[in-house]
């Protein structure tokens, strides 16, 4: 993909989009089209694992890359997109990108990083990588975002740092999350992380199915762990 600034990758791939047959909704997010999603079985997906640790996975065929990361390794990956596409076809599938729409970050840049990271996902699946679109939004000002899938759709979330906070966030997150369960009435989400027991008991009470994969790290920490007390 040929050199660009940010912005000229945002309208590359704005471009490339539309001459492709996709639409965007009147706040410029663009719609997923169904043909792209992973449609996956509660055991078809066995491990999630992030793109630096992508190697070590045993059965690609059977793995999901996630691509929750910090925003300045992100947008390497984003220009990086074609030269990528070998390794990401290699897996069963990919997660959406995750470029930060923090709350308090002003809405147009949250909006911004938000149609960046999704056309960025869909351009992907435009080129056969099979999609699990992303479930992060900003604020209240970025709901709509939610609107662009497929009614039922499965989704990955990265919980990483955003399990952690005051009671005032804990509220906010709380509300955030029931708030995308009626929107999206997801058919499965795959969790990367954390999961608190408040938000367990969300998902829960909605009867959202979920798996949760603890991140990588963590879990081959424990597995050197347990080597050392053999």
């Amino acid at each position: 993909m040929t050199r660009f600034t940010l912005f000229e990758l945002f309208a590359h791939l704005c471009g490339e989009l539309l001459a492709s047959g996709i639409k965007f909704t009147k706040d410029g997010y663009p719609v997923f089209p169904e043909h792209i999603m992973l449609d996956c079985g509660t055991n078809d997906i066995a491990d999630m694992i992030d793109w630096k640790n992508r190697r070590r996975v045993e059965s690609p065929e059977n793995t999901v890359v996630v691509m929750f990361m910090d925003d300045e390794l992100l947008y390497r990956r984003l220009f990086h997109l074609e030269s990528d596409l070998p390794a990401y076809r290699e897996f069963l599938g990919v997660t959406g990108f995750d470029l930060s729409p923090r709350i308090g970050m002003d809405p147009e840049l949250q909006r911004f990083n938000i149609i960046l990271s999704m056309m960025a996902t869909i351009w992907l699946g435009l080129h056969g990588v099979q999609i699990v679109p992303n479930w992060r939004i900003g604020d209240q000002s970025t709901i709509s975002a939610l609107r662009v899938y497929p009614q039922g759709s499965t989704f990955a979330v990265g919980t990483l740092g955003c399990s952690r906070g005051g009671k005032e966030e804990a509220q906010y997150g709380e509300l955030m999350l029931r708030t995308k369960l009626l929107i999206t009435m997801p058919k499965r989400l795959f969790i990367y992380g954390p999961l608190p027991e408040r938000y367990e008991q969300i998902l829960n009470e909605f009867d959202t199915p979920y798996s949760h994969f603890r991140e990588y790290r963590k879990r081959s920490y424990a597995a050197s762990q347990l080597r050392k007390e053999a």
